[in-house]
């Protein structure tokens, strides 16, 4: 069936899709590039680089037609010729599924990316696909490209016919009896995620929403999950990656003045920097180590972090500082003080050593200490059933939604319970449970069965 570029944005919107691999981008923005932008390219991103996650993976290995419609709808609305799909070359049986449902004509093809960390930065992807370097501070669309995960695109396909993000698939990982691959309502509790798994195997448990690398630590395990939760890992309290994201800025300025050797690790490795991006953590380290605010550039240049993390887990692995906080820190800072972004280069060329210094992923699963996890088989499960759902009304970008609901209301599978008013970018959000509201606030819906 055809559809309109307008049937198709609206469809978006209303089913509430923002981007399932990142921040949570509303994707119905996402297909309206500003005008005069032109878009050749639409690219699937299926790389999937955080360690331990098998989310992507295994929605292209079972709904591979999915991703592809939603690839073909995305380069529609933009007014795209090609469409590409980032698949790591490694998962042959991956590659071989989305093979299978390729459109003929050569309209949209499958990249094999390496296997290294962090091939799904998009900028890191635009350019091992389409050999372009976004610019500074830049978006995909400055050089004519539009980057959407792959679950994203498969629920743009979904809502051609009527369905709305009621459900994600994510993995749960780590420290548990099974590891598995499930589908769950939006808004399911961390500790019911858990018991899907059988149970977590360690004492002290620490649960992350998301990768280890980027991922957040959960303090509240009946807190339920986004549209936006790729996966959970549980690791032990006190494993390396737990204690670098429990280290608090004090604490690393403290700890970098002493311990800081300025060795250049952490900018040979940083994959922006790579880019050719005006990006150098050890000049940022140099600038809190020795109290520095000149030259400016280095303090500012923190809208140019991705907080991807090489420089914090890989890199400073034995000194054990984070180069990535004081970025988070330092931007959080400036934009307090109204401060925006400086920097607008257009590299040139990515840096003579871009090829030579891509961290592997089973290289960095050895110096993270994850290769004990990443070795255990991983289950498809299938679907989560829950009898209470937890939604929070602000998990995208842009302005926080609105209840639509009031306290004692009962309500069905796909029903509306909150939205962003149509005059501010943001997001809708559906029931993922038939049953009773129990508890509503300003950011969040309970609906109980």
């Amino acid at each position: 069936m055809q559809y309109t570029r307008e049937q198709i944005i609206n469809a978006v919107r209303a089913a509430g899709i923002v981007g399932a691999g990142g921040a949570g981008f509303p994707s119905y923005v996402k297909l309206q590039p500003p005008k005069g932008t032109s878009i050749d390219t639409v690219i699937a991103n299926g790389s999937e680089c955080e360690p331990l996650l098998h989310t992507d993976k295994t929605l292209m290995r079972s709904k591979a037609a999915l991703v592809v419609d939603g690839v073909r709808l995305a380069m529609q609305v933009v007014g795209a010729k090609e469409g590409v799909i980032g698949i790591k070359g490694h998962y042959k049986d991956v590659v071989a599924a989305v093979n299978a449902v390729l459109p003929k004509d050569g309209s949209i093809r499958i990249h094999q990316l390496e296997n290294y960390y962090p091939a799904g930065d998009e900028f890191l992807l635009v350019y091992d696909i389409k050999k372009r370097i976004i610019p500074e501070g830049g978006l995909p669309l400055n050089v004519g490209v539009v980057v959407n995960n792959v679950l994203t695109l498969a629920q743009m396909a979904e809502a051609m016919g009527g369905k709305s993000v009621t459900e994600r698939i994510l993995t749960v990982t780590g420290a548990v009896e099974v590891p598995v691959v499930v589908n769950a309502p939006v808004g399911t509790s961390y500790r019911d995620l858990l018991a899907a798994a059988c149970g977590v195997v360690c004492d002290n448990p620490v649960v992350i929403d998301g990768g280890p690398m980027m991922g957040r630590i959960i303090d509240d395990i009946d807190a339920g999950i986004s549209k936006t939760t790729s996966g959970i890992v549980v690791l032990p309290d006190g494993h390396f990656v737990v204690d670098m994201k429990k280290i608090t800025v004090p604490q690393m300025v403290k700890k970098s003045k002493a311990a800081c050797c300025q060795c250049f690790r952490c900018s040979d490795l940083c994959p922006r920097n790579l880019l050719g991006h005006e990006l150098y953590p050890h000049k940022t380290m140099r600038t809190i180590d020795y109290n520095q605010s000149e030259p400016a550039k280095h303090i500012t240049s923190a809208f140019l972090c991705s907080q991807c993390g090489v420089c914090e887990l890989a890199a400073c692995d034995v000194m054990k500082l984070s180069p990535r906080k004081i970025y988070a820190a330092y931007r959080k800072e400036l934009l307090a003080k109204g401060v925006k972004n400086p920097h607008h280069e257009q590299p040139k060329e990515v840096r003579s050593n871009y090829e030579f210094s891509k961290l592997a992923l089973p290289t960095l699963v050895k110096k993270i200490h994850l290769a004990e996890y990443a070795e255990r088989e991983v289950v498809h499960k299938g679907k989560v059933e829950t009898n209470r759902v937890r939604i929070a009304l602000n998990r995208h970008l842009g302005a926080p939604a609105k209840p639509t609901v009031v306290l004692g209301q009962r309500v069905l599978l796909g029903d509306v319970i909150g939205a962003t008013s149509e005059d501010k970018m943001g997001s809708i959000y559906h029931a993922s449970l038939a049953g009773k509201v129990t508890e509503v606030s300003d950011n969040l819906i309970e609906i109980t069965r």
